[in-house]
């Protein structure tokens, strides 16, 4: 006996959304790496310019990207494990569904 329609809508928006998230991600972390790669760009172009120059602000940038990165790596696990969290909550859903069963949802 296949899934009511209603799951099955529901799972279908859910991996459309998660898809969307995860391209979202991909396009954010694209652009920080864009970033730093330029950023790293102008200081070689201004250091072989000049004799050896000691850049300022070097350590504090790292600090900043490397928070950034943590930081994009949690979020990046949250998502996953909302997304296993709601895939589970489902199929115990469909199982119940399966016996007969139900979950007392609140309305919304």
């Amino acid at each position: 006996m296949p899934p009511p329609k209603n799951i099955t809508d529901l799972v279908a928006k859910n991996e459309y959304y998660g898809r969307l998230q995860k391209e979202q991600q991909k396009a954010l972390r694209t652009s920080i790496i864009a970033k730093w790669s330029e950023r790293d760009l102008q200081r070689e172009h201004r250091t072989t310019n000049r004799a050896a120059v000691t850049l300022r602000g070097s350590t504090s940038d790292r600090d900043a990207g490397i928070k950034c990165g943590l930081e994009t790596v949690k979020a990046a696990r949250q998502a996953r494990l909302k997304e296993l969290f709601e895939r589970e909550a489902l199929m115990y859903e469909k199982e119940l569904n399966a016996m007969g069963l139900s979950l007392a949802k609140p309305r919304d």
